[in-house]
Formats: C-alpha cells, sequence, structure tokens
C-alpha cells in the first residue's frame, strides 16, 4: 500500500508528457498559415523597402505575431489606396500600417495601435525663426499627406495654403524641392528621411505638437478570428516586453535617434569640458582675476536668461491644434454640447460676448448674443444634421446695433452621432455701415439727377391745370369746356402724382419685402424719374418690353439696381459724346425683356463709350473705377442686390461701341 501512490503519480506524469510530446508534434507538423499582407513601404522607420525587402517595426511585430501562431506573411507593397480596395476584395488578408478611417469602420476592423507618434513641423533651418514667430499672421505653403489629421488642421488655417501627397516620404520631397515652406508630417518619420538624406543640419523641427498619429492592423469585417488573433497578439507582444525591445530598436535606438542623442553627448561633453576648464583657471588665477571671473559669470547669466526667454517664447507658440485653430481665426469660434454646455470659446466670441475669461463649462443660453442666435436655428440644425447659414443678424446693446453673420454646424462623433454644435461668428458691422453709405451715395447722386429734370415735368401740368382754372370765371357755363377740364385736369393731376411717388419711392424705400409684381410696371416707373435726364443730354430711348413678366424679390432692390445701369447707361453716352465731338451722334438706350422657359431676361442696352476687355474684366472688382469722381463701388453693390434676389448679372461691351446689361431672374415660381 505504501508505494501505491507514488506509481499513481508516475502514471499521471507520463500521461501529461505524452499528450504535451503530441500537442508538440502537432503544432510543428501543421503546415503555416499563409496570410496575405498590403503595406504602404514609404513609411520609414515604421515599414520601408530596402534591398528588396519590406523592414520595419511593424513588419517585425507582424512577423513575430505569426511566428507565435503558425503563420507566415506574404508582404504586397501597396498603396493606402490600394490595399483598403484589396482588402474588401478579398485579394488580401490585411493591412498593415494604417490610420483610422471611420468611413470605412461598418466594413473593416482595427486593431489597437502598432505604433504611436505625434505630428511635427519641418523647415529650413535658416526659416525656421520666421516660420514659428509669424505661423498666424503671414501666408506660407505646407506640404502635407492626403487623408490626415494633419491635412484636416491645416484645412481650418485661414492663412496657409497646402501641396498634398499621397504619402509622407512624397509630402518630404515636396519640402525638399522648395515646393513648400514646410512640411507637417509624422515626428519618427521625418527625423529616418533628415538622417537618410544626411540633411539634419539643413532642416529643423519647428514645433511638435502633442496630437497623437496612430497606425493600426486592418482586417475586413468578416474576418472576425483574424481580427481576434492580431489585436491579442499587440496585447501579448506589450505586456512581455518583446514590443519595447522591437521599438528600441527601430526608433529609440534607430540612426537618427542615435545621431540625435550622440550630438547631445558632444554638446554636453564639450560644455562640460569647457566648465572644466574655467573651472581650472579660475582655481589658478582666483585672487589675481577676482574682477573678470565676476564678468565671465555676468555673461553666463545674461545668456542664461536670454535662453530662458527663448524657451518661454517657444512654450507660448507651441500650443494645441484645437487652440491654434481657435485663436488664429478673426470669426467667434464655440463649440458646446447638446446640452448647451460649452467646451471651446475663442478669444473673438469673448469680445463679442464682452466677456473677460472664457465661460468653458456653463450654458451657451446665458450669453448674449449667441444664445439669440440659437433660439429659433439650434432646433433646426440638430434635427435635420446639415449647417444653417444666416446672413445678416441684428443685436442692439448699450443703444449701438451690431451686425453679425454666422454659420451653424452640427458636431458628430466617429459612429456619427451627434455630439453637439460648433457656431462661427462673423462681426460684418462695419461692412453693413460702407454697404449702406455707398448705397445711399449713389441713390443722391441719381437724386440729383432726377430732380434737376423732373422739375420741368411738374411744371407743364400745373401750368395747365392753372390755365383751366383761370378759365373757369368767363368758361363756367360753356358745356365743351367742362368736359375738357374733367377729362384734362384729372389726368395731370395723376401725372403730377406718380411723378411724385415714384420718386417717394426711390427716395426712401419700405424695408426689404419680397414679393410677386410685374417687372414691366418697374421699368416704366424708372423710365418715368428718367425721362426728363433723357431728355436734357438728347437720348432717344425705346422700351421693347413684351408680355407681362412677373419676377420675385424686393422691389425697391431691384429698381435701385437697374437705376444705377440707367445711371451708367447715361454716363456713357455723355462721356463719348464729349469725347467724340460729332452732331450726328445721336444717344440710345435700348430696354428689352421676355420670357424664356422658367427665366425672365431684362436687357438695358447703350450705344456710349462701352469698355475694352481689362475694363470689361475689372468691372466687378470692388473701388474699380474709370470714373474721375467714381467710388467703384455702384456696380459691385447693384450686382450684389440683384443676386440677393436670384438675380444673374451679365455684362458685355466694346469700347467706343455698347454696353450690355443682362439681367436674369427666375420666374415668379420661387
Amino acid at each position: 500500500m505504501k508505494y501505491r501512490k507514488p506509481i499513481y503519480l508516475l502514471l499521471i506524469f507520463i500521461f501529461l508528457a505524452g499528450v504535451h510530446t503530441n500537442n508538440s508534434y502537432a503544432h510543428h507538423t501543421n503546415p503555416p498559415i499563409i496570410l496575405k499582407a498590403g503595406v504602404d513601404p514609404s513609411l520609414p522607420p515604421f515599414q520601408f523597402e530596402e534591398d528588396g525587402k519590406i523592414k520595419g517595426l511593424n513588419v517585425d511585430i507582424l512577423n513575430l505575431i505569426a511566428e507565435k501562431n503558425n503563420a507566415q506573411i506574404s508582404y504586397i507593397p501597396l498603396n493606402k489606396g490600394e490595399s483598403i480596395a484589396y482588402l474588401l476584395d478579398g485579394r488580401i488578408d490585411l493591412v498593415l500600417g494604417v490610420r483610422y478611417d471611420h468611413r470605412l469602420s461598418d466594413q473593416i476592423h482595427y486593431t489597437e495601435s502598432i505604433v504611436q507618434s505625434v505630428v511635427c513641423m519641418l523647415a529650413k533651418t535658416e526659416n525656421s525663426k520666421e516660420i514659428r514667430d509669424n505661423l498666424n499672421n503671414r501666408y506660407y505653403l505646407a506640404s502635407v499627406e492626403n487623408d490626415s489629421v494633419e491635412l484636416n488642421f491645416l484645412q481650418n488655417l485661414r492663412l496657409i495654403n497646402f501641396n498634398v501627397a499621397f504619402n509622407q516620404e512624397d509630402a518630404f520631397e515636396l519640402l525638399l524641392l522648395d515646393r513648400a515652406d514646410f512640411l507637417l508630417g509624422v515626428k519618427d518619420v521625418a527625423e529616418y528621411l533628415l538622417n537618410k538624406h544626411s540633411l539634419a543640419n539643413e532642416y529643423t523641427i519647428v514645433d511638435s505638437y502633442t496630437t497623437p498619429v496612430e497606425y493600426l492592423i486592418a482586417v475586413k469585417g468578416d474576418n472576425r478570428n483574424l481580427y481576434n488573433l492580431l489585436d491579442k497578439g499587440i496585447s501579448q507582444l506589450k505586456l512581455s516586453g518583446e514590443y519595447e525591445e522591437l521599438y528600441f530598436k527601430w526608433v529609440d535606438n534607430g540612426a537618427a535617434n542615435i545621431a540625435r542623442r550622440l550630438e547631445s553627448i558632444i554638446k554636453i561633453s564639450i560644455i562640460g569640458l569647457i566648465l572644466g576648464l574655467v573651472i581650472l583657471f579660475m582655481g589658478i588665477v582666483w585672487n589675481m582675476q577676482l574682477k573678470e571671473q565676476v564678468k565671465l559669470k555676468t555673461l553666463e547669466l545674461s545668456k542664461t536668461n536670454r535662453d530662458l526667454e527663448a524657451q518661454i517664447i517657444e512654450t507660448r507658440n507651441n500650443i494645441e491644434l484645437k487652440d491654434l485653430i481657435c485663436e488664429s481665426s478673426p470669426r467667434g469660434i464655440v463649440i458646446f454640447d447638446v446640452e448647451g454646455i460649452i467646451s471651446i470659446f475663442n478669444s473673438s466670441a469673448l469680445a463679442m460676448a464682452e466677456l473677460q475669461e472664457p465661460p468653458i463649462g456653463k450654458s451657451i443660453f446665458d450669453i448674449e448674443p449667441i444664445s439669440l442666435m440659437l433660439k429659433e436655428t439650434m432646433d433646426l440644425v440638430m434635427e435635420e444634421r446639415k449647417s444653417y447659414v444666416c446672413e445678416q443678424f441684428r443685436y442692439v446693446r448699450n443703444n449701438k446695433e451690431f451686425i453679425y453673420r454666422y454659420v451653424m454646424y452640427p458636431l458628430h462623433d466617429y459612429e456619427k452621432k451627434l455630439r453637439g454644435l460648433i457656431i462661427t461668428i462673423e462681426d460684418i458691422t462695419q461692412e453693413c455701415r460702407l454697404k449702406e453709405q455707398m448705397v445711399e451715395r449713389d441713390k443722391n447722386r441719381a437724386l440729383t439727377q432726377i430732380i434737376s429734370g423732373i422739375s420741368h415735368e411738374i411744371r407743364n401740368p400745373l401750368t395747365t391745370i392753372k390755365t383751366f382754372i383761370e378759365l373757369i370765371p368767363r368758361k363756367i357755363d360753356n358745356q365743351k369746356f367742362k368736359e375738357e377740364i374733367a377729362i384734362a385736369v384729372p389726368e395731370e393731376i395723376e401725372r403730377v402724382n406718380n411723378l411724385i411717388e415714384s420718386l417717394i419711392d426711390y427716395a426712401k424705400p419700405k424695408s426689404q419685402n419680397k414679393t410677386r409684381f410685374q417687372l414691366e410696371e418697374l421699368v416704366s416707373s424708372c423710365l418715368t424719374l428718367f425721362k426728363p435726364v433723357l431728355e436734357q443730354n438728347n437720348i432717344d430711348y425705346q422700351n421693347r418690353m413684351q408680355g407681362c413678366t412677373y419676377i420675385y424679390g424686393d422691389r425697391s432692390q431691384i429698381k435701385q439696381g437697374i437705376i444705377n445701369f440707367f445711371l451708367n447707361a447715361i454716363d456713357a453716352i455723355v462721356e463719348k459724346s464729349e469725347m467724340i465731338h460729332d452732331a450726328s451722334y445721336q444717344g440710345k438706350i435700348i430696354i428689352d425683356g421676355f420670357k424664356e422657359g422658367d427665366e425672365v431676361r431684362l436687357s438695358i442696352h447703350d450705344n456710349g463709350i462701352g469698355m475694352d476687355e481689362e475694363e470689361l474684366e475689372r468691372a466687378y472688382e470692388i473701388f474699380y473705377t474709370t470714373k474721375e469722381k467714381g467710388t467703384g463701388l455702384g456696380l459691385p453693390l447693384s450686382i450684389q442686390m440683384l443676386e440677393m434676389n436670384h438675380c444673374r448679372v451679365s455684362i458685355k461691351s466694346c469700347k467706343f461701341e455698347y454696353t450690355e446689361i443682362l439681367l436674369i431672374f427666375r420666374g415668379e415660381s420661387i
């Protein structure tokens, strides 16, 4: 009995050893699984091609995971777009070293990150200080990789233009070819390429940002087993310490980092040697050169102070990307969640709200004027998930009116769920005031010409009425006279009344009000105002309007635009008449209007001085004018008013021949 227990234990040990041997044999005798991996070889030191082989940190990590799971990897060099297409078509099993793309999250699984870096800005050493100090107030050209967080950042900067490359190496090449002022890319890649091309002394990393750049492994959504194997394999490598060894081999111990550490060691050694010599020298001559020692110490402290000031300036400039985007914008930018709690409130928004400190964590509904902007539009944006644009929002504070233009956007997370709202606000008070002043100035100019000629038109009917009144005592019983006065006097009174009403309607238009009205009647009222001016300048006019054409818009604004075009036509004819001194010259203005499909077209043609190609090309520019006392604002403002009423404006002209203005309105079905 006393030997039975040891015998049992021996049998169990032999059984377990046999099972282990069989399992090990099966593991080594099963053929390895072949996995096809798409890899972009333009991302050193993470993944790149050298001597015809794919190498790098990502490659070693994937190979180690495959080795532990009886698999082999076949690497196929592909760019980003090709890799994703091949994966979705089933031609490859995985894509190595890609960034997360939420647009493909329903078709592709992404593992945890295999490597992580940060964004940096790289520029020529001679230009680095200028770019760092003037990034927010000068125009620069940047090179950047397509479909990257760096590109998204640059698209929100007002003064930065950019050249887009397919990958990090191509973006680096654009910088070397002087097709960009700086590169915004992945820091580890930039350092590797600088060392590879021996350019570390010619180029400098201006700034490094805390924004992470993660590279993952992408697996097709229906291949859950492979995704679990890779994700688990990455986690196990990180826990076991094998990941750190590989990272040290390719990144921390890479050529770029070794060169940088060697340079630091050399600098420290030189500084240490210099300090040692200084200390030795000071020990020997301490009693003789005490004054010189104090001087050296003073210089050393001054240098340290300058270095400290430079570090403070660099720290201020080295802010996170979102702060740079917000603070560099002249528009007010506010971001808040669906409950109205504020997360970002830039300095421009502070000025508009007259606040001293950003109200982070507080409710947007307690802050004017933004709360008033949200009153009727916030629910609309949240329900329809579309942006909303308000061209003019008027707000009165302390008896002073402000005019803002704002745009409200929905903010989504990576799952496309509504996270909150973004509102950008622009103060256009000065712009609107200037436009109103210019409109009023042009209106006064038109009124001056109209009134100078309309007095004669009013005097004629009044003379007729006066004559009839004087004849009443003598012809009171004359039946024919009664019939004539009953017809003539009302007609003349109506004539005067129409002139006065047209003048008042133009001088003091009602507030903006879009209605359906007849275009012929509007053109006729404009011609009534200008008839005396046309006659004074010996200008013939023809109104060829066809049929009844109705349009929809603000009558006063459209009338203002048409009157400005009439004024320009009259000025052009007068200028030509004064220039050619030809008695046979007859100025003509032809107005033609008709309906074509869903559009109503109005043409104003004159045979005045006209414009050459350069003048015609610049006619739309604000502040451009060929008139001695012109402002260059009349035509642009007229076009803008008409465009606000869904009207397109086209201009044709030939110098010393003609000018034709074509107004194309949308029909009454608006």
